[in-house]
């Protein structure tokens, strides 16, 4: 196969392909013209860092691409559910960034029930003269131990998320069709394991008795939450997107945390991004990210391992 690594390759894992007998080319082919160097060129599987250089019309044209390959840690999840129904295959590093994904919704977490987003804004302005004033604002925070996490769609990001949940003492529901229930043995990094055993629940009912929702759907759908989730939620405190823009209605979590149906958000993806709304970013209780949810030294670390691992799979069928 001829495989187009346009924004480069790392060189193990270009000589391990060529081994496998791939053909790679490393040429910097502009957004206008990937599309007929593409054809012209015969190319099977096009390596790309992220979807920029690509769009739903250019993957109309790619019709005898093969496969597409995102080595990069920002996923656009509505693209590459448009590159599937279009028949080419996608490769990405899921399992790669699903640690660092899940740890950003605890960072946003921990923030927004100990008010950190709000006393790191405020302490370097008025802690000298108003330190014990910033001290009661803050001093009415909630734990996370035996709360209820509800998370909605059940990728592998998701099931870390469940997974540190636990060990939390959290009680985790989760909505996936998909997986309608997931019996399996946890492995932690410290070879810690314990068994878990969930079943599937319906998105109303993980709502309406969840504490906090998190969002981690397999594929992409507009306005997963919304005003409507918001009306129904009994119990609700805070609500995490590090999934994709658009997951959340904005307009809605802006106006359920201004009438205190909300407690906090935490946003690392943006309906408008990548210029968010400006009353999201003011609004001072939501947690903001700049979409750096799998962005680590770990987790990029680890992405080529597992792009290898399936394009020899892929070379071998």
């Amino acid at each position: 196969m001829k495989i187009l690594a346009n924004d480069g390759i790392p060189e193990e894992v270009k000589n391990s392909l060529e081994k496998k007998g791939a053909e790679i080319v490393e040429v910097k082919v502009a957004h206008e013209q990937l599309v007929n160097y593409i054809t012209k060129n015969a190319i099977d599987i096009l390596i790309v860092k992220s979807d920029a250089l690509l769009n739903k019309l250019m993957i109309d044209e790619l019709k005898k691409l093969k496969v597409i390959v995102f080595s990069g840690t920002s996923i656009n999840l509505e693209l590459i559910d448009y590159i599937q129904f279009n028949g080419i295959k996608v490769i990405w590093a899921e399992e790669s960034l699903s640690n660092a994904t899940a740890e950003m919704v605890f960072a946003h977490l921990f923030s927004g029930c100990r008010f950190l987003q709000e006393s790191n804004r405020n302490m370097p302005l008025e802690g000298d003269l108003s330190f014990k004033v910033l001290q009661n604002s803050y001093s009415n925070g909630i734990e996370l131990s035996g709360k209820t996490l509800g998370v909605i769609g059940m990728n592998k990001a998701g099931k870390k998320v469940a997974q540190k949940a636990l060990g939390l003492g959290m009680k985790v529901l989760y909505c996936d069709n998909s997986e309608p229930q997931i019996k399996t043995e946890f492995i932690l990094p410290n070879e810690i394991r314990f068994k878990v055993a969930l079943k599937h629940s319906d998105l109303d009912e993980v709502v309406e008795q969840a504490h906090f929702l998190s969002i981690h759907s397999k594929y992409y759908e507009r306005y997963l939450l919304n005003n409507k989730h918001f009306d129904k939620a009994k119990q609700l405190i805070g609500v995490i997107n590090c999934a994709y823009p658009e997951a959340i209605n904005e307009v809605d979590l802006v106006d359920a945390v201004n009438d205190e149906q909300l407690f906090f958000a935490g946003i690392d993806r943006f309906e408008e991004e990548p210029h968010p709304a400006i009353q999201v970013l003011m609004q001072p209780a939501f947690s903001l990210s700049p979409n750096i949810n799998a962005a680590t030294d770990e987790s990029r670390n680890l992405i080529w391992g597992e792009i290898l691992n399936n394009l020899e799979l892929l070379l071998k069928a």
